[in-house]
């Protein structure tokens, strides 16, 4: 499946990413999204996304970047996201986690493909949990999150990352990578992303959040590093 808005892709994909943002979403209008008709492209893209996934008629593409990732990474955990209910593909292979006394930590490298735009980004989440540190009753576990290009912990992690680009760009030739950091880093008022409609218009949200997935929503702010 590739996006209902061709976006074309530049070598500065910055232009073409908020202009993706703008098409399907009411920026500054005070509208809900729901109110506009690029919205109700992007909720077509999802639903189309989920009915062929139910059907198994999802393209033979994303059957091959699936079987591609989970042979080319065999001794780790691969981890299919398809049915996120998002315009993406969505994948994440995960490292075993390293335990010690008073922390646990949590290694994966994701893959996030938009349907919205001709790109696609890769990174590394490190996920810090402290164990033993006395909260109050209404108070979640301590937990710190990173997002960055390399994990120093992980072995050959730069040869990772250009293995899995090849992966895509086999499978989606039209696509082209993005950096993680420019898709946080970079924030728009005035909208809210797809499934954030309980918080809208009350701060700003970064282009990930609006155009290749909104899961870090809920973690509030994000330790972005290259």
């Amino acid at each position: 499946m590739v996006p209902e808005i061709k976006i074309s892709v530049s070598d500065n994909p910055f232009f073409d990413l908020v202009k993706a943002v703008y098409q399907y979403y009411p920026i500054g209008t005070g509208d809900v999204n729901e109110a506009f008709p690029g919205y109700g492209r992007l909720t077509a893209i999802v639903k189309d996304k989920i009915e062929k996934l139910i059907s198994n008629t999802l393209s033979e593409a994303c059957s091959k970047l699936n079987s591609d990732i989970l042979n080319s990474f065999r001794n780790l955990t691969v981890l299919n996201s398809y049915h996120h209910q998002f315009p993406n593909y969505a994948m994440d292979i995960r490292f075993p986690k390293i335990e010690y006394p008073e922390v646990d930590l949590n290694y994966k490298l994701s893959l996030r493909i938009s349907l919205l735009t001709n790109y696609y980004t890769i990174f590394f989440e490190e996920v810090i949990l402290h164990k033993n540190l006395k909260v109050g009753s209404n108070q979640s576990l301590p937990m710190s999150l990173t997002v960055s290009s390399s994990i120093a912990h992980i072995t050959d992690a730069e040869n990772m990352v250009q293995k899995l680009k090849t992966i895509v760009e086999t499978n989606f030739p039209d696509y082209k990578f993005v950096n993680h950091q420019l898709l946080f880093s970079r924030k728009i008022q005035g909208g809210y992303p797809h499934g954030a409609d309980g918080n809208p218009f009350n701060k700003e949200y970064s282009l990930y959040d609006f155009l290749f997935d909104n899961e870090y929503e809920v973690f509030g702010d994000l330790n972005v590093v290259r």
